[in-house]
């Protein structure tokens, strides 16, 4: 009886770390989307920073990080997902919550904002993904600077 036990939750957690492992693969995923869209910037001499953030979120939903921005240097945010189909939008907001960023661009999974901050402080980066098909999806932000 034991054994008869054993088999249907060794199943179980095997479907489970597997389904784990693809979650984690779709947010990497999304990494190396942003990690594309940084080349030209790298070859205009930006330096990519190696920390980044990521995660999974509802479709839609509005996320924020704060980040702190030196005045005199000129900044790249990258948001990328691994979702098709998907409105991707990023900015950037001064203490204030006036609009900084200076440019953007957007891919098929991507979305860049270039941003030169007036003054040294903590800027708001306020992003969203909304898929057309998906309940949840992957993000990740990478940014670099010059």
């Amino acid at each position: 009886m034991k054994k008869a036990f054993l088999k249907p939750l060794l199943l179980c957690c095997t479907l489970w770390l597997a389904t784990v492992h693809l979650a984690q693969a779709t947010v990497d995923e999304a990494y190396d989307h942003t990690m594309e869209a940084a080349m030209p910037y790298v070859e205009k001499g930006y330096t990519v920073r190696q920390d980044y953030w990521n995660g999974e979120v509802e479709s839609g939903q509005k996320l924020a990080l704060r980040h702190q921005l030196f005045k005199g240097n000129d900044y790249v945010f990258w948001l990328g997902t691994a979702n098709e189909d998907c409105k991707i939008e990023i900015s950037v907001f001064d203490s204030k919550g006036q609009p900084v960023h200076m440019e953007r661009e957007e891919s098929d999974f991507t979305s860049t904002v270039r941003v030169n901050p007036p003054n040294t402080g903590t800027y708001t980066i306020v992003f969203s993904v909304t898929s057309k098909k998906d309940r949840g999806v992957t993000w990740a932000i990478s940014y670099g600077y010059r």
